[in-house]
């Protein structure tokens, strides 16, 4: 499969707005994972309409490797004059920073923040012949029979092992974490029974919830929005929880301001297409309109703050492989 995909010929489009650069300029958007992921879906559902609002072809180029710091790697050696932008992701920008000492870049000293795209919640969730009504339930099994449940993660150092790290010692359970090679691999050991429980993203889970193999008891995000807005979020049990994943387009850093603001503008407009907006929500993203470059670096700052934070709480320890 080739790693750049040519998804918009801008040219013929009738002039907008923001149509400053030539249109023959491709602006390349860098995703860090492989085709078909979550993130890579996002990116090329957002390219053809940003080149719309652009006037110049976008493509997407696939750039997997490291957990995302290759991509990030790359992206903060491009030329700072806004034609390449790594979409960053809470891993990339909030989680590996804050566990990994020796990462090839510094999140926020290398990167210009330019938008806020979109947002992915997470949910707690259960076999759904487990007999856990809800929260209160599960909770109290855990504490009534200490050291024989256990939760399953995306993988040593993901988002989900760090929201359940977090789950777990802020209620002083003893529960043991199991990780597997993703999400998909981590809900297959649910609904098998290896595991009690488990924190994953809603686009992994939503259709094992559909069809009834699967239980949410509750949102990891402090943030009402989409499938699951009326969920009890964790934070009723953990003051302060709030796990989520993001995506964000973020260019080398130096780049000049005006060229920053334009990006911002054009992204905005295309996430405000009723369409996207329901081709994202669709794969469980919540799109963001009114970000800004400042807003979506304060981001960043906030999701490594929190990330650096629950590492200190809890005491994990992880090498970088």
């Amino acid at each position: 499969m080739l790693a750049r995909r040519h998804l918009f010929a801008g040219l013929a489009l009738a002039p907008t707005p923001l149509m400053a650069q030539p249109a023959g300029r491709a602006l390349t958007l860098v995703v860090p994972f492989a085709p078909g992921g979550s993130t890579d879906v996002g990116a090329r559902l957002i390219a053809p309409r940003l080149a719309h609002h652009l006037g110049q072809s976008v493509v997407v180029e696939n750039r997997p490797g490291a957990g995302g710091a290759t991509a990030a790697d790359q992206v903060r050696r491009a030329t700072p004059d806004g034609s390449t932008l790594l979409i960053a992701v809470a891993s990339t920008h909030g989680v590996n920073p804050a566990v990994f000492p020796d990462l090839p870049y510094d999140a926020e000293r290398d990167f210009a923040a330019v938008a806020l795209l979109g947002v992915t919640g997470f949910v707690l969730v259960v076999r759904a012949d487990a007999g856990f009504a809800d929260m209160t339930a599960l909770v109290a099994k855990l504490r009534g029979e200490p050291g024989k449940h256990n939760y399953a993660s995306a993988g040593v150092g993901s988002m989900p092992h760090l929201a359940g790290e977090w789950f777990r010692t802020a209620l002083g359970l003893q529960v043991e974490h199991v990780p597997y090679r993703g999400g998909g691999p981590a809900m297959v050991a649910l609904m098998g029974g290896e595991v009690t429980y488990m924190i994953e993203s809603i686009p992994t889970v939503a259709g094992a919830i559909a069809d009834g193999r699967l239980k949410a008891l509750a949102r990891a995000s402090a943030r009402a929005s989409g499938p699951v807005a009326e969920l009890p979020p964790l934070a009723d049990l953990v003051p302060g929880f709030d796990a989520e994943t993001w995506i964000l387009a973020a260019a080398p850093a130096g780049t000049p301001a005006p060229v920053l603001a334009r990006l911002n503008a054009a992204f905005n407009a295309a996430l405000a297409e009723p369409e996207l907006a329901e081709r994202l929500r669709a794969i469980g993203t919540e799109p963001v309109t009114d970000s800004t470059p400042e807003s979506a670096a304060r981001h960043i700052s906030t999701e490594i703050a929190r990330w650096r934070r629950v590492v200190a709480e809890t005491g994990v320890t992880i090498e970088r492989r």
